[in-house]
């Protein structure tokens, strides 16, 4: 008899274990745990805020804007170590999704190791987005062992409909570790 409910007893367990909360919370795009590393909304952040991988191995970053109301452009300016880290691609992301009119637009200066991102709505309507949303997807290269620092520049900017600035309280960065 015990052996009939050994299969659902077990299923039981195992997704209530799988559904138990932890009080680990690593994600950078969550508003309590930027404010418990430090930083105010709205905010610039990278996921995951912590990469390893091996030496010669490629890695993704996404760029998050976190909590921004009434965002209708924006400049992002990435600093990376270029003796550790070669930029692969950059792909836009989705936060301005629907956009009948986007533009977007990037530089790589591998020689400073600064990325500069443009994006933004086109026209003269008043369109703009709010909330948190991934505005691009950085792929890297490592090129030496050893950890460094992918960080967003003070340069960076959001825009409001009307062209007036937004101004981002948190700067979030991502630590590489290469082995």
């Amino acid at each position: 008899m015990f052996f009939r409910y050994l299969p659902i007893s077990l299923l039981l367990f195992f997704i209530l274990s799988c559904s138990s909360p932890t009080d680990i919370n690593d994600n950078p795009l969550d508003p309590e745990e930027a404010a418990e590393q430090g930083f105010s909304t709205p905010a610039l952040v990278f996921f995951p805020a912590e990469v390893s991988t091996v030496l010669g191995g490629s890695f993704t970053l996404n760029v998050f804007a976190m909590e921004v109301d009434n965002i209708t452009g924006s400049f992002i300016q990435i600093s990376y170590d270029k003796t550790k880290l070669s930029l692969l691609s950059l792909n836009q992301g989705d936060f301005y999704g629907g956009a009948p009119e986007m533009w977007f637009y990037y530089e790589d200066d591998a020689d400073a190791g600064l990325i500069d991102i443009y994006s933004g709505f086109l026209g003269v309507d008043s369109a703009s987005v709010s909330g948190t949303g991934k505005l691009a997807s950085l792929a890297f290269t490592t090129l030496v062992s050893g950890q460094s620092t992918v960080s967003f520049t003070t340069e960076s900017r959001f825009a409001d409909p009307l062209n007036n600035p937004i101004e981002i309280l948190g700067f979030g960065e991502c630590v590489v570790d290469a082995q």
